[in-house]
């Protein structure tokens, strides 16, 4: 099994999204950051990423905004949301609308590591790593 070759990381929180970013870069992912829900939106109009690790608040909205436009773009990436929120209703809700998988932060490395190794693309897409500029 080929382990996900891009990986887009919807995450507000500077130090973990630069955690992150540097673990998957490491193991050789093309790694794609947005810390808005605005930046995301650019990376999906230009990108089709194996997997989107998305956190469900963000500054400018919801990361459910994020799933949404996923799905209706039809791409297939599995998304892996990530929250500090431990409603079980809201997981239930997620898991519902097509999310993959869900973590409770703090995030283990291993954790991540683990969704890596069971997920299993199918497509790559090359595109430059820098976002169109914002107004």
């Amino acid at each position: 099994m080929r382990l996900p070759r891009q990986v887009l990381i919807v995450e507000d929180e500077l130090d973990l999204l630069e955690c992150l970013r540097a673990y998957l870069t490491e193991r050789g992912h093309e790694v794609f950051t947005a810390s808005t829900v605005e930046e995301a939106l650019q990376w999906l109009a230009r990108i089709s990423p194996d997997m989107a690790l998305v956190d469900l608040r963000l500054p400018d909205g919801s990361g459910r905004t994020i799933v949404q436009e996923i799905h209706k773009r039809h791409l297939p990436t599995r998304i892996v949301v990530v929250t500090g929120c431990a409603d079980l209703d809201l997981r239930r809700e997620l898991l519902a609308s097509g999310v993959t998988d869900y973590l409770f932060k703090p995030i283990q490395l291993k954790e991540v590591q683990q969704l890596l190794t069971e997920a299993a693309p199918t497509h790559s897409t090359h595109s430059s790593q820098t976002p169109a500029a914002t107004s």
